[in-house]
């Protein structure tokens, strides 16, 4: 029977056949790309350790009304920051950003299958090496796309297949 089941194929040894587009992968190189960017960050606040005519500056940038002692401009600017919160200035930024370079497709054969999923298609070689048989879940289409040199059993018909054709070498 053939269907969306598990099947069982018995390939020749030398066979480098595709048996579905399902299991193509694709691989990708990078490079290193310089880009810039800008974010807002918050402005120094002045403090005590500043000069009054650097307060006064600050004063003057951000438009905030005071006068006094170093003391009574600073409450000034903080009064004003209560409420219009902490000003913020641009600032240009930059950074390294990885992108695809190059994609490269690959078209997965037999081989690349069991080698990329060692569990899934579960590879036996048969004694003599002529063939071996791997399971697989393929579609009635994928199952009819297949070479004539590719059989296609069912769990019992592949057992029943090995006994009688995978004699054992002593």
């Amino acid at each position: 029977m053939q269907g969306q089941y598990t099947h069982y194929l018995i390939i020749p040894k030398d066979a480098t056949t595709r048996i579905s587009d399902r299991y193509d992968w694709q691989t990708f190189t990078y490079k290193d790309v310089e880009k810039t960017g800008t974010r807002d960050v918050n402005v120094t606040l002045p403090t005590d350790d500043d000069l009054k005519s650097e307060i006064q500056a600050f004063m003057d940038t951000y438009s905030i009304d005071g006068s006094g002692t170093k003391a009574e401009l600073l409450e000034a600017i903080d009064e004003w920051l209560m409420e219009n919160g902490t000003p913020t200035e641009s600032e240009s930024y930059t950074y390294t950003a990885q992108e695809v370079d190059k994609t490269s497709d690959h078209q997965a054969k037999v081989d690349d299958c069991v080698a990329r999923h060692p569990l899934f298609f579960a590879k036996r070689n048969s004694p003599d090496g002529s063939e071996y048989c791997i399971k697989s879940d393929l579609t009635f289409e994928e199952l009819k796309a297949l070479p004539s040199s590719i059989k296609i059993f069912t769990n019992e018909e592949v057992k029943a297949y090995i006994s009688e054709n995978w004699i054992e070498e002593e």
